[in-house]
């Protein structure tokens, strides 16, 4: 059944967009349609997925994912640790394969929808878009800058965007959502490839034919859906809104971002929350809104509203007391935070955060800081070797573990280093020797360091004995990403192998 469907889509991709067909003219900047068609599909299984592919799904640094990971029929899902999945991971098992089937009826769902409008060009920067099906006549989509997606107070609107090819965003570009818009809402049928740029944040469901590839430091508030292909991440964000079924008439929405996104260490960035009230009637606060910075996050300043009421901002909290959203409107929260140490801080305002007369949020709202290293910061270095690196079949040998700042200042921890051993490799019972401070724990498999500094213009090391049973050849490697620290994280991975030989048997002793 599922190679019967692909070659369906395959044949409906290369078709043109049936329907009535509006083609927006150079220069021209579509509305809400009067008749927009637009119909989420149902995802089945695939609902409760963030990320699933088809062959492979790779992840490098510190990638989170909130929702479940799948891979089938491909059986690797590799980069977790030190990524971490708040959800299950399945590895073809029957739910990833059921996943992948019930994502291709929804891919087919959307191929089949007419066209609302279609662009002459792939660009959407700048644009502000209503509900509706959107295609391209070039067969592509790119973003560079920010896309704006109006829902104009009805939390159930639903955008398709549909291409023949590829789908490209640029570097710090931004999907937006305003006026009770739902990233589940928003779907991007893509007929190869999609690629998202760095640093950049993105809303929706992306479907790809192919694959699909997240670049570093990317936020996305929606799925990352590969049917042939492979899943690429790279230090993200990515959160599924797994709330099914349409948003309850009339209830209120809570959208956030950062602006600027990406700061310096010690610099300040702007932390909007948006109300939107869809009814036309006003919507009361029945209680307090709580929003509850990330770990190493701060409050910068005094804290304003346009919703009335009182807002109140400590060390990391930021509270609106009272108030009110305008009937058919919306209405915001702005403080100033800042954060002394480098690293990406994501924050979140779960389902029903927000209480009014009117009802509570079903979404949640999701926005992602990025902070660097301030000017003249150096990212700190981490190397390893294997002492000695050949051993015989069940020896030992030292994993060394070398932590180095070029700084003239310590390099905190801000994240715990975990180091995954290859199958078949595993530490010896014994503690670890740490010149780096904080505490060392091993598993078997793992050897984790938690809290700690390193030295100014110095290293420190974590060393630990290891063993193999097998013979063979072991490659230790720990990611580009995983040492996390207020100066920032390392940019290239550590690796080492280890050669394990065959012990054989001395000859058997000759008796007269």
């Amino acid at each position: 059944m599922f190679t019967t469907l692909i070659s369906l889509i395959g044949a409906m991709a290369l078709l043109p967009a049936c329907g009535s067909v509006q083609e927006v003219r150079e220069g021209e900047e579509p509305g809400v349609s009067e008749a927009a068609i637009a119909v989420a599909p149902p995802l089945g299984t695939a609902q409760s997925f963030a990320v699933l592919g088809a062959t492979t799904v790779t992840n490098t640094g510190p990638t989170v994912i909130t929702g479940d990971l799948g891979v089938s029929p491909g059986t690797a899902i590799t980069g977790f640790p030190p990524g971490n999945v708040i959800g299950t991971i399945h590895a073809m098992d029957a739910a990833a394969a059921q996943a992948r089937n019930d994502a291709a009826v929804a891919y087919a769902n959307l191929a089949g929808q007419a066209c609302d409008f279609t662009f002459p060009t792939s660009e959407l920067g700048g644009l502000t878009l209503g509900p509706g099906v959107y295609c391209f006549a070039t067969g592509a989509a790119t973003l560079n800058g920010t896309l704006t997606l109006n829902a104009l107070g009805n939390p159930n609107a639903v955008w398709v965007f549909k291409t023949a090819s590829t789908l490209i965003t640029g570097s710090n570009s931004n999907v937006l959502l305003i006026n009770g818009a739902q990233p589940r809402n928003v779907f991007w049928q893509v007929g190869s490839s999609a690629t998202l740029g760095t640093n950049s944040t993105f809303a929706g469901n992306i479907l790809a034919l192919t694959s699909i590839t997240v670049t570093t430091s990317v936020a996305v508030n929606g799925r990352a859906l590969a049917l042939n292909g492979a899943v690429t991440l790279d230090s993200n964000t990515i959160t599924v809104d797994v709330g099914g079924g349409p948003v309850p008439p009339g209830s209120p929405t809570l959208s956030k971002a950062f602006t600027p996104s990406i700061i310096s260490a010690g610099g300040a960035s702007n932390l909007t929350i948006t109300l939107s009230n869809p009814n036309p009637a006003i919507a009361l606060l029945t209680a307090p809104l709580v929003d509850t910075l990330a770990a190493g996050l701060t409050v910068a300043g005094t804290g304003s509203t346009t919703c009335g009421g009182l807002v109140t901002a400590s060390a990391n909290t930021v509270t609106l007391l009272g108030g009110f959203i305008p009937a058919n409107g919306s209405c915001t929260v702005t403080v100033p935070v800042t954060s002394p140490v480098a690293g990406r801080f994501v924050n979140i305002l779960p389902a029903g955060a927000l209480r009014t007369t009117r009802g509570n949020n079903a979404a949640p709202a999701v926005a992602l800081l990025i902070v660097t290293p301030g000017a003249g910061v150096a990212a700190p270095t981490v190397t390893k070797c294997f002492s000695p690196s050949t051993i015989k079949e069940g020896g030992t040998s030292t994993l060394v573990i070398t932590l180095t700042n070029p700084n003239s200042t310590p390099a905190a921890l801000t994240a715990p280093l975990i180091d995954t051993l290859p199958a078949g490799l595993t530490t010896l019972p014994g503690p670890a020797a740490n010149t780096c401070g904080g505490v060392v724990t091993t598993t078997p498999y793992e050897v984790t360091l938690k809290r700690g500094s390193i030295p100014a213009n110095g290293f420190c090391t974590v060393t630990v004995n290891v063993t193999a049973k097998n013979e063979g050849s072991y490659c230790n490697e720990i990611p580009r990403g995983a040492l996390q620290t207020d100066k920032g994280s390392n940019l290239e991975p550590a690796t080492a192998t280890l050669t394990v030989k065959h012990r054989t048997k001395p000859p058997p002793k000759v008796t007269e």
